[in-house]
């Protein structure tokens, strides 16, 4: 039985499932993540057309995933680990990315790339991971 069936029965489950698709594009909080690497790599490169403000990006509640993250995915998955973990991975995220444009602005580049490279790559993996993992009962 997948994470949904186990988690609301059978009964509800095409319900609930329904309830999250509606509130969240699973795919498409896949997509704005991956897309930030690019975002993060035109900072660092002085090719951004973007002004980044490391204050705002490092918040993990100001992304349309984060709003559903601390919002109503609460009354679908609070207490279960699989989300808890994907709570924590994607305010990692937030604040790695956000270091990285700290640190891009005040060219400090080489420390900016190996944090790309190193802690924020593999929590961005893991955020990704989840949420592919998330949409695959949803649509299963």
């Amino acid at each position: 039985m997948g994470f949904f069936g186990s988690l609301f029965g059978t009964e509800t489950k095409i319900e609930k499932k329904k309830e999250v698709s509606d509130e969240i594009d699973i795919s498409e909080a896949v997509a704005a993540h991956v897309s930030w690497k690019l975002r993060l790599q035109k900072c660092l490169d002085g090719t951004s057309e973007e002004k980044l403000d490391a204050d705002v990006v490092c918040r993990d509640d100001q992304c349309k995933l984060g709003k559903w993250i601390h919002g109503s995915a609460l009354k679908h998955f609070d207490g279960l680990q699989a989300f808890l973990d994907l709570r924590e991975d994607h305010a990692t995220f937030h604040q790695l990315a956000g270091q990285i444009v700290r640190h891009a602005q005040v060219n400090e580049h080489a420390y900016a790339h190996a944090l790309m490279e190193g802690d924020y790559k593999h929590v961005s993996h893991r955020v990704v991971m989840a949420l592919t993992e998330l949409n695959e009962e949803l649509v299963g």
